[in-house]
């Protein structure tokens, strides 16, 4: 699932998922972390991209109570920067891994790596 509040960025998101050689598919997408929340529950989902930066409830903050619903859902944050205090808060509520949003092609692999270590 793929969750940020900016629709062209899901877009490119989704667009290097199906763009890649990974056998990895979007089954849903989300806006802001409450619709995150709800689809998580109705939705078979392996592994979350979410944003970091959205308006009413942060990436840290959907991805502290997704991980309290779900501890073994993989989340991958990403962000417009990674840097040592975005890992120290990512890692602070159980995220996996932390991308730049420059790096959109390297998604399908870690989310393939991700959602593989947790079957």
């Amino acid at each position: 699932m793929i969750v940020d509040d900016h629709p062209d960025v899901r877009f490119l998101m989704r667009a290097a998922v199906e763009d890649a050689a990974e056998d990895i598919e979007v089954v849903a997408e989300a806006a802001d972390a409450a619709s995150a929340l709800e689809l998580v529950e109705t939705v078979g989902v392996d592994v979350i991209v979410l944003d970091a930066l959205m308006p009413l409830m942060d990436g840290y903050e959907a991805a502290a109570e997704l991980r309290s619903r779900h501890p073994e859902l993989p989340i991958v944050l990403c962000t417009g920067v990674v840097d040592g205090v975005v890992r120290a808060a990512a890692e602070a509520v159980g995220i996996a891994a932390c991308l730049s949003k420059d790096e959109f092609e390297a998604i399908p692999g870690l989310v393939a790596r991700l959602a593989s270590a947790g079957k």
